[in-house]
């Protein structure tokens, strides 16, 4: 017998009360860090007092106080240290009042090692949990140690609710103690990742959908995204305004799958999902998916995996100079080099009329490079023609897409939003090459019904009539102002035909914008809660 045990059973009756109080410390201690002997003695000792029930019910008021304890020392550190002083007036603070003092720098940094932390709190009582249903099974079946395992599996399975919600209480007024809508889109993507993470860890731990968590998360997100679509309407307004409406030159094979704002389609899940959890290989056999509990069991944490799993892949999505390839590039000038591909007047000998030397082959081949490359974008038949703001709005599309996919609650707001950008930029190309106010009273005059209706729509609902009017901010902050033409692109000009380059690849742009919304709708439709599914549907039909 170990003299721990010994000691137990030689306790006088007056000592009971401070030797649970040791027990007690040794539980708090447990609640962060599961010790298997350790917690074993315990177990014993309270069963060798027939204090069984009294032990589960402080075990549980020790979780409490741990997961208080654990935020509250996490926060304070972060604090303390951005404040740069040994004040301790934060000592004293409330939780709740403590959060607020977070700054912006520490904001991720700090929200990370909360999750670890209320991780490791959360892991020890998975492992307890685990204690107890193996040594339930290998106890003595006495009445009396019937009844006991009866009260302790009802507390136990009782306790995950409790606790799971003490966690998203703490974790909710961190997330509310900051105002977000000023944060880079990268770091509120990442802020998305670890809450969903976390979300994912309480329905792993007893079946919660994380409600509290859901919305809390959800005002935040609907605060910063309304704040960051204005700004990227703004800056959409900018690219129109200086757009020169020429080729923005892609590859002939250019998807924008190749983005990296798509490159979260490729997942099985959301980006928060470790690698170790992602899709295996058609040729492996299927495996049965281990739960974070069972994954990160004996060591490692699943939030220690965020940032540093960034992906630094490059895009290939651009032809260089004009061409896909330096090989591409070669065989045309190759191509070029023979007398037959070359035109008789650059075969001719000429003389520098200021030197007087006759040329270098090298000022004949640039000619001919200049010409074949004039060649070669016009026979690019294939490629597909979109414009720098073309690709800007498809980026934007994939980031908004982004969002949608971590957080669903917000889908319908991201997805009105995404037919904003497209709505702006149909109303762009129709006012700088499809209206003629000389023929047009109301500047919607010869056009069919169907695009009349559309333009109006996105007139009322979008355009800013009376920029720069004093009005009613309220009325116009949702708004954004008609764009104005680049003065760069001339449309008066005969000799260049009114610009009707410029027109074929803005109307072409708008097209190729048009099929790559309708590659998305799929997509988008899984995205739309099923109420507001219609409006999908609507802005399909009638717009694209």
């Amino acid at each position: 017998m170990s003299k721990s045990l010994v000691f137990i059973l030689i306790i006088p009756v007056f000592a009971l009360p401070l030797t649970l109080s040791l027990f007690s410390l040794c539980h708090l201690s447990t609640c962060k860090h599961f010790d298997v002997s350790h917690y074993t003695k315990v177990q014993l000792a309270y069963t060798l007092l027939g204090k069984t029930q009294t032990a589960m019910d402080q075990l549980h008021m020790h979780f409490t106080q741990a997961i208080h304890n654990t935020v509250f020392q996490v926060v304070l550190g972060y604090v303390e240290l951005c404040a740069g002083n040994a004040d301790t007036k934060f000592q004293k603070m409330q939780y709740k009042d403590l959060c607020t003092h977070i700054t912006l720098d520490s904001y991720i940094p700090c929200l990370t090692d909360l999750c670890k932390a209320l991780w490791e709190v959360m892991l020890s009582y998975y492992r307890t949990m685990q204690w107890h249903e193996e040594h339930d099974d290998t106890a003595a079946e006495s009445d009396e140690s019937v009844v006991d395992h009866s009260y302790v599996q009802k507390k136990l399975e009782h306790g995950l609710t409790r606790i799971w919600q003490d966690v998203q209480l703490k974790v909710k007024a961190y997330i509310l103690g900051t105002d977000m809508s000023n944060f880079k889109y990268d770091d509120f993507i990442v802020v998305l990742d670890v809450i969903s993470r976390l979300m994912q860890v309480g329905e792993e731990f007893c079946g919660s959908k994380s409600e509290v968590l859901q919305e809390s998360i959800k005002r935040q997100s609907v605060n910063y995204f309304k704040n960051y679509h204005r700004a990227r309407l703004e800056e959409l307004r900018m690219f129109l305004e200086n757009e020169t409406w020429e080729l923005c030159p892609v590859k002939s094979n250019f998807n924008i799958s190749q983005l990296h704002e798509f490159k979260f389609m490729g997942q099985c899940r959301s980006p928060s999902v470790s690698p170790s959890r992602q899709v295996v290989s058609s040729t492996s056999p299927p495996q049965e998916e281990l739960s974070l509990f069972q994954q990160y069991l004996q060591e490692g944490n699943p939030f220690e995996m965020h940032i540093e799993h960034k992906e630094e892949e490059t895009e290939d999505v651009l032809a260089s100079n004009g061409y896909e390839s330096d090989e591409l590039e070669k065989s045309v000038y190759q191509d070029y080099d023979s007398d037959s591909d070359v035109p008789e007047e650059l075969k001719q000998d000429y003389v520098d009329e200021q030197t007087g030397d006759a040329p270098l082959k090298s000022v004949s081949r640039e000619t001919i490079r200049s010409k074949k490359k004039s060649d070669y974008n016009l026979s690019k038949t294939n490629a597909p023609i979109l414009t720098n703001t073309t690709l800007n709005v498809i980026r934007l599309v994939g980031k908004y897409m982004q969002m949608m996919n971590i957080l669903k609650p917000i889908a319908f707001d991201v997805i009105h939003c995404v037919s904003q950008l497209f709505d702006y930029y149909l109303y762009a190309v129709y006012t700088f090459f499809g209206r003629n106010d000389m023929y047009e009273s109301s500047g919607l005059g010869l056009i069919s019904s169907r695009l009349r209706t559309t333009l109006n729509r996105i007139q009322e609902s979008l355009i800013d009539m009376n920029a720069g009017i004093h009005g009613p901010a309220e009325d116009r902050k949702e708004k954004v102002p008609s764009p104005h033409l680049s003065q760069m692109v001339v449309l008066t000009n005969s000799g260049t035909l009114y610009g009707l380059a410029q027109r074929v690849v803005a109307t072409e742009s708008l097209v190729f914008l048009a099929e790559q919304f309708e590659s998305l709708q799929s997509h988008l439709d899984t995205m739309m809660p099923a109420a507001k599914k219609p409006f999908l549907q609507q802005f399909y039909s009638q717009v694209l």
